[in-house]
């Protein structure tokens, strides 16, 4: 049996950032995602959060085949508040899909958004933002997504980091022999090849080879199917 090469080391591109997280504090949590290993083929590049509701949103971003540019903590956007001031916001993340559309997102927990009013302000927020920043506003919170996709995302982050060409071939071999469902598991088994089928079927499900019957936690008791041809 045959095993992946180790990677060479590549040196993350630096983060385009244009404020970096303050320090660490008792009451979030704060670090660095370094990013690539996405569809497009973008080097890998540090992106920071300032939470572990922007890392969730950082992975999910990441594992969307669509996204072809994300960018941290872009350029501000200046804006009147309610009393006619001056302001300015920093967006957590700027993405840039395949189709040119570029998406502004902010990132908070749902209680806070309320208790500050926050949707009013992002009204306000929105109508000064030109259209050579963005397309579109959208504020994400903890509503908006399940953390079973969270998890399933930072795990496709984890697999993408270390190439497996013939693992990802054997399994592609496989799921072309496929008649129906099977498990994760029965799939691993035939390959022969242990964890790295698994990974190279997680990937799959992430490349649109494979389609997972049921939400939640991708695992190898996941029943699955060969996704039909678009």
């Amino acid at each position: 049996m045959s095993y992946p090469l180790e990677p060479s080391f590549t040196r993350p591109l630096p983060s385009k950032a244009t404020r970096k997280p303050p320090a660490r504090s008792k009451s979030s949590s704060r670090g660095h995602v370094t990013g690539g290993g996405s569809p497009s083929g973008a080097p890998p590049r540090l992106r920071y959060y300032e939470s572990k509701r922007e890392q969730d949103v950082l992975y999910l971003l990441l594992a969307r085949p669509d996204v072809v540019d994300l960018w941290d903590q872009p350029p501000p956007v200046f804006y009147h508040d309610a009393n006619g001031r001056k302001r300015s916001h920093t967006f957590d993340f700027l993405i840039t899909l395949t189709g040119g559309k570029r998406i502004a997102i902010a990132v908070k927990p749902d209680a806070i958004a309320e208790r500050q009013g926050f949707r009013e302000t992002l009204q306000r927020i929105r109508a000064a933002t030109p259209l050579s920043f963005a397309d579109e506003i959208v504020l994400i919170t903890e509503r908006s997504y399940c953390p079973s996709a969270a998890r399933n995302a930072q795990k496709l982050h984890d697999f993408r980091r270390t190439p497996d060409p013939e693992a990802d071939g054997s399994i592609g071999t496989l799921v072309r022999g496929l008649g129906g469902p099977t498990t994760i598991a029965e799939l691993v088994e035939a390959s022969g090849l242990g964890g790295r089928a698994f990974r190279a079927a997680f990937r799959a499900i992430y490349a649109g080879i494979l389609r997972a019957l049921e939400p939640g936690d991708i695992l190898p008791t996941t029943r699955i199917i060969p996704e039909a041809p678009q």
